[in-house]
């Protein structure tokens, strides 16, 4: 008799699938708890604050979610996130530079920090962790130099309005995050960049000996996430209606927690754009409803690194039950 073969469980043909189920289910109980706890986690006032934050987390955690598509990591977003924010508020602030062009500005300063960064992982020997570890003190020695540690508060109105303007009842400022994200899954889905760079973070020798410019992307890939870092610094500067080097200080954190809860591989050679969204809005929803509840900041600092781990965990059991399915 031929033995009767094995029919994949939903969970091993479609993986990523059961993964954001996981993420929102996970989200809906973290909303559902806190507002057990306090009627005021679903206020009016509280709603924006989350709404507001979480479409940094969601940017910070697609920056970072860039280079994980190619099995490295950004150490240094958050030092460019203040590089961004600082530069576009400074040229604002001291020179009446308009708007919009202080904002490409501060973006040209997140591609340029991203663009040394890949040069140097690419084109050198030098371990990409230590050189993305160095250049954050770098880009942030030479932000808080060039600025005196200065913060700029006193920006034009039409530049911290950004945040405040409802479309279809959802800010513009998510609206700018989603449009970025969509953006960035068609990028990895709808052209011929993102399989190579998820075939970079695969297995970077086998992308290179099938012709794939491994050199080339990963400068991109760390371009990329440079720009994204930033725009996620000149909208926290459009928030608070003020910029300053602490800007991105807490990011390193949420950075790799939310898309790696959302599915996205430590490892390289997977991500989820969809996935990195909820991720990094559960992440915003614990830290607000542990606010809420009355938890001292310092736990909730603690809070994040528990959340890193967990994030981790996660995906080691994710690859050691892939490596099963595929032996099976």
């Amino acid at each position: 008799m031929s033995a009767i073969a094995r029919q994949p469980r939903i969970g091993e043909r479609h993986p990523q699938l059961v993964n954001l189920v996981a993420v929102t289910l996970g989200l809906a109980a973290a909303c559902a708890v806190f507002e057990s706890i306090d009627e005021a986690f679903f206020s009016s006032f509280n709603l924006n604050t989350l709404a507001l934050f979480s479409s940094i987390a969601v940017l910070v955690g697609i920056g970072q979610l860039m280079v994980l598509a190619i099995g490295q990591f950004n150490l240094a977003i958050g030092a460019m996130g203040a590089c961004g924010g600082v530069s576009a508020a400074a040229l604002m602030q001291l020179f009446r530079v308009p708007i919009t062009l202080a904002i490409l500005a501060g973006l040209v300063a997140g591609l340029i920090a991203g663009l040394a960064q890949g040069l140097l992982i690419a084109y050198t020997p030098l371990n990409p962790f230590i050189v993305t570890l160095a250049l954050a003190s770098v880009y942030l020695g030479a932000a808080t130099g060039m600025t005196g540690a200065v913060a700029f508060n006193t920006l034009p109105g039409g530049f911290d309005n950004i945040g405040t303007v409802l479309w279809f009842s959802v800010t513009d400022e998510w609206w700018i995050v989603l449009a970025i994200a969509v953006f960035v899954w068609f990028l990895f889905h709808g052209t011929a960049a993102g399989p190579r760079l998820l075939a970079t973070g695969g297995d970077r020798n086998a992308a290179f000996a099938s012709g794939v410019q491994v050199k080339s992307l990963t400068v991109a890939a760390h371009a990329a996430s440079g720009v994204l870092g930033a725009a996620a610094g000149i909208l926290l500067a459009a928030q608070l209606g003020s910029a300053q080097i602490s800007i991105g200080g807490d990011w390193l954190l949420i950075s790799f927690a939310g898309p790696v809860l959302g599915g996205t591989s430590i490892s390289g050679g997977r991500v989820s754009v969809v996935g990195a969204i909820l991720g990094g809005c559960l992440m915003t929803v614990l830290q607000n409803g542990l606010v809420i509840a009355g938890a001292s900041p310092y736990w909730v600092d603690s809070f994040y690194g528990v959340a890193l781990v967990f994030a981790f965990a996660v995906d080691r059991l994710r690859r050691h039950h892939e490596l099963q399915i595929g032996a099976a």
